[in-house]
């Protein structure tokens, strides 16, 4: 039986602080950025998979808001389980394509408000008990590397515009890795917190899974649905670096906005989520509200743009996530293509990255962040991933610039200088 209990205010970091289960949710969006934010803990069931089948019969009906929502991520690999694909190696921490998880309690912040429900399908524990966030600190790191030196990035590069001037394609994204181990297991939970504070982002999120967690502070919105089956995306392409001094600063955020280059490689993006959404969407309803938004960040300033549709019976949200999975915005266009390509030069697995993050519910609403600004740790263990779109007139110098700008609030997080970045 779920019961509702209003609670009184209390910040969602330091409530998440309290919690020390091995397996539990944070999704964090305060103002500026958003409105609520959802902390979910006691873990009642789990779907790990390699497709979508299992999640879709546990969602097959409908039940009443938070009576059913889940909280997890849908990984970069689940496209092959989707369409004919290259084969993909397997990710170096072994985790499922696809984790879900849904909790006995529910912590509702509404930041607007100052308020905050708790639900719950068990009998009520006491409450959190709000904690003091431990203070920070870099753990040291014994070992860092790349699965592509900057001579690898380059090449690649060139190889796919070769590709384009081919007419193979139109655009790719293609990324690269970072992995690393720290001298000390750090508290994961401190490195969200940091990240946070360095890069705050709407779609910030905490996942604890078992020895596994999901650190990110993501900017961009794959899709958000309502019961009613209203979908929109906010697909992010085109990226400049910030700069401390204010007049090169504007002049990044000027180059950006009129870039014939990066107003492009956010078209094309645009066009394929329009038909990804049509293979689920009423005639008619997939509109374009506005293209070439430009949003400023604490490290970096973006383009996206501002789609929607409305999904028709008989699909089903879940229908509508696998039709546009996975994000546009990662793959480049035509998909199928770009997707094998970039299996091809990119050689390992993506994993999570470049998938879908958030939360999806019985009544059929969902919200779900584009994995990009995020860090996977295990143990000692921890790897992140920065891409760009390569379009016709990419410049490789240019691109590997525009990807350690990508880099630059994880590796400030974790200690790392840039140029032992650049140097890998």
């Amino acid at each position: 039986m779920l019961t509702t209990q209003p609670l009184p205010w209390m910040d969602p970091l330091s409530a998440a602080q309290s919690v020390s289960e091995s397996h539990w949710a944070l999704l964090y969006s305060p103002p500026p950025y958003g409105r609520y934010s959802f902390l979910a803990h006691h873990l009642l069931e789990a779907i790990e998979s390699d497709n979508f089948a299992a999640l879709t019969q546990r969602l097959s009906q409908k039940q009443p808001c938070f009576h059913e929502r889940w909280f997890g991520y849908l990984g970069y690999d689940l496209k092959n389980s989707l369409e004919r694909l290259l084969p993909q190696a397997p990710h170096r921490f072994g985790l499922p394509n696809l984790l879900m998880m849904r909790f006995a309690h529910v912590y509702v912040f509404d930041h607007q408000q100052q308020s905050l429900t708790r639900y719950s399908h068990l009998p009520s524990e006491p409450a959190l008990t709000p904690q003091r966030v431990t203070p920070y600190s870099p753990s040291a790191i014994a070992d860092l590397r790349s699965n592509m030196s900057r001579t690898d990035y380059l090449s690649r590069v060139r190889m796919i515009t070769q590709e384009i001037a081919q007419g193979q394609l139109y655009q790719a994204n293609l990324t690269r890795k970072f992995m690393g181990q720290w001298e000390k297991a750090p508290d994961s939970f401190t490195i969200f917190c940091e990240l946070r504070r360095i890069s705050p982002a709407a779609y910030s999120a905490y996942l604890q899974m078992g020895d596994v967690c999901v650190i990110s502070s993501s900017p961009e919105l794959f899709l958000k649905i309502d019961s009613s089956g209203l979908m929109k995306s906010e697909p992010i392409k085109g990226s400049a670096r910030r700069s401390p001094d204010a007049a090169d600063d504007e002049a990044s955020r000027h180059k950006l906005l009129h870039s014939e280059k990066d107003r492009a490689e956010n078209l094309m993006i645009v066009d394929l989520m329009r038909h990804d959404f049509s293979r689920s969407c009423a005639l008619g309803s997939v509109q374009v509200d506005s293209l070439y938004s430009l949003t400023t960040h604490p490290t970096i300033h973006h383009l996206s743009s501002h789609i929607r549709g409305q999904i028709t019976p008989p699909n089903s949200s879940l229908d509508a996530i696998s039709a546009c999975f996975p994000p546009g915005s990662m793959t480049g266009a035509p998909k199928i293509k770009a997707m094998n390509l970039c299996t091809m030069l990119e050689r390992d697995a993506r994993g999570i990255y470049s998938g879908a993050l958030g939360w999806l519910d019985g009544d059929g609403s969902a919200e779900l962040s584009v994995v990009i600004r995020t860090l996977i740790a295990r143990g000692k263990e921890f790897e992140f991933q920065v891409g760009g779109g390569i379009v016709a007139d990419s410049e490789p110098e240019a691109e590997w610039d525009e990807s350690l700008a990508k880099a630059r609030a994880i590796a400030q997080t974790l200690g790392i200088k840039e140029e032992d970045l650049a140097a890998l």
